[in-house]
């Protein structure tokens, strides 16, 4: 078996390891993983514009019931 190591690791070190081929390879995944983090900024400012509109939502009620407009036992 050790005499099958070093001509394997050579061909993997020449055909793999090549510097213009590990700068794409790496440049592609920096791609990827941009976006992602893109994508996951949208999903997380989606979802705080979500809970701030239901905060106000929330507010706008118990300012209503608080004056006397709308009733706890009123229907949604």
């Amino acid at each position: 078996m050790g005499k099958l190591d070093d001509p394997v690791t050579d061909h993997i070190e020449k055909r793999l390891l090549q510097p213009e081929r590990m700068e794409t390879a790496l440049a592609n995944l920096l791609d990827r993983r941009t976006e992602q983090t893109a994508r996951r900024r949208e999903h997380i400012a989606e979802r705080n514009r979500k809970a701030t509109e239901a905060e106000a939502r929330l507010k706008r009620l118990y300012d209503a019931i608080e004056a006397g407009i709308a009733d706890l036992d009123d229907p949604p």
